[in-house]
């Protein structure tokens, strides 16, 4: 499997993240530069969350994940998505990850998630 691309929406410095990582057969290499500050850890956070969570239990840590920016303009939520092509049985194969942390009505912290494989959705939480 190759993660090809990354979105995430309100998570920590990204407001929109939106990023193609797809590459090439003879150059198979990504490199993540940028100053101090830039997102280059909260980039692989990102991808770490969308693959196993980012275990948020308190409104507190809801609010210091999500981006300032999206503080009164946007939804209150945060979304990572992963987009990954792999050959099952030599077939190519399309899937996208995607997770969205929400506050309830009561003020927790809850995690969806919806997996799409080939344009079949499954969905929990």
């Amino acid at each position: 499997m190759l993660i090809t691309k990354i979105k995430a929406k309100n998570f920590k410095t990204y407001l929109s993240l939106d990023l193609d990582i797809s590459v090439e057969q003879d150059k198979p290499i990504i490199l993540i530069g940028g100053v101090n500050g830039g997102g280059k850890t909260t980039f692989f956070e990102a991808i770490y969350g969308a693959l196993y969570g980012l275990n948020i239990h308190t409104t507190k840590h809801f609010k210091e994940l999500l981006n300032a920016g999206a503080l009164g303009k946007e939804d209150e939520k945060i979304i990572l998505e992963l987009y990954f092509t792999g050959k099952v049985l030599n077939e190519e194969q399309q899937y996208i990850l995607s997770r969205t942390y929400i506050l309830n009505p009561s003020g927790n912290p809850v995690e969806s998630v919806k997996l799409n494989m080939n344009g079949t959705i499954f969905t929990y939480g």
